[in-house]
């Protein structure tokens, strides 16, 4: 096998492993321990390091228990790999301060990941609709709607 399929097939099962299922300790296989997020909309703590990034999915599984990433579009090249999808769930949990509303979710998400030699992401950019997510659920008006 190429290291850019193993190097897809690791991505996914952080996806299908992590972020779908909770397993957070199958992070520890997958994620380098001082892997940065290079998302400037992070909030810091959850930036920085392989702890940073349990903490975040702990936190957002525990609002949405039912959270699931979908790669539509999964692309590797030299020691990057580039995932399109959506992620979808139920806001059923208070999450960052947001007490749940009950209502669903399913927003666009990008994904960019450099990969060591070893197969574990190292670095980390990312897109995530969170203005979106914060429409469907109901705390940002929709557009042409006045609070």
């Amino acid at each position: 096998m190429s290291p850019q399929e193993r190097n897809k097939q690791n991505f996914q099962k952080l996806f299908d492993e992590v972020m779908n299922r909770g397993n957070f300790d199958a992070a520890d296989d997958l994620i380098t321990v001082d892997r940065p997020d290079h998302n400037p909309n992070m909030p810091p703590q959850f930036a920085k390091g392989r702890e940073g990034f349990k903490s975040f999915f702990r936190m957002f599984r525990a609002g949405v228990p039912d959270l699931k990433f979908t790669t539509e579009l999964m692309i590797a090249e030299g020691d990057m790999v580039a995932v399109y999808g959506f992620a979808e769930g139920t806001h059923s949990g208070e999450f960052m301060g947001i007490p749940a509303t009950g209502k669903s979710f399913k927003v666009t998400n990008a994904d960019f990941c450099r990969f060591n030699s070893e197969g574990k992401i190292t670095d980390h950019w990312g897109v995530f609709d969170s203005m979106g997510m914060m429409r469907q659920i109901g705390m940002v008006p929709a557009s042409g709607q006045h609070a």
